[in-house]
């Protein structure tokens, strides 16, 4: 195992690779980090946070979660285990750090929806993919936070009601209303556009170099 290169590891199960890892192969963290990235990055930025902000918010959770992957006993996939740990540090970034006043969305669910419309709706207008996708990051960025990390964790990574509503700490019903008040927000025109794969995107050149930040920091 020691001598694959850890770039063919990616359709490894992943219960395999944590068990190598905990035996002493620490090289194999790298697929658990490149894996969960893009995840972590959306997280990062759905609660508000910069580009550089959200890779120092990554770098501490992927260092968490290897320093504690002992613990995780595979009640549920990594990716929502490494998840829960990015959330509660950007909330206690948010609760203790600069960015302070957008915590208390967390505990207001009386925020105002966003009513600016964000789309020419000419039919000679046509966008690419990329003005797509800022436009869509606008969009779920200008939602105040209750509706946007429902939004984000369903519809942009796929997290099941039951998945969201553990991650939020929320019962499965506001995750539910939730989500539901948040389609009307980003408003109807935008649901049949909005591509998961390039939403707060986190590109190749980005994932490599977190990565390797990650893995000098666990040789240290």
């Amino acid at each position: 195992m020691k001598d694959k290169p850890v770039n063919l590891l990616q359709d490894t199960d992943e219960k395999q690779i944590i068990s190598k890892i905990l035996e002493g192969e620490k090289a194999l963290f790298e697929v658990l980090i490149r894996r969960t990235n893009s995840t972590i990055y959306k997280i990062a930025r759905m609660y508000g946070f910069n580009h550089e902000d959200s890779e120092d918010l990554m770098q501490e959770s992927h260092i968490s979660a290897f320093q504690h992957l002992h613990s995780f006993a595979f009640r549920s996939s990594y990716k929502t285990w490494i998840s829960k740990i990015m959330i509660h540090k950007c909330l206690y970034k948010l609760k203790f750090g600069y960015q302070a006043k957008e915590f208390n969305e967390i505990i207001n669910d009386n925020a105002q929806p966003m009513h600016t419309s964000v789309v020419n709706t000419s039919t000679d207008y046509t966008v690419n993919n990329n003005e797509l996708s800022k436009i869509l990051e606008n969009c779920i960025q200008h939602l105040p936070l209750i509706y946007r990390s429902v939004f984000l964790l369903r519809e942009i990574e796929g997290y099941s009601v039951i998945e969201t509503a553990e991650l939020l700490g929320i019962s499965e019903v506001n995750v539910k209303v939730r989500l539901n008040r948040a389609k009307i927000m980003m408003q109807k025109e935008l649901e049949n556009f909005y591509n998961r794969t390039e939403v707060y995107s986190f590109h190749l050149k980005y994932c490599d170099a977190l990565t390797a930040k990650v893995m000098a920091r666990l040789d240290s």
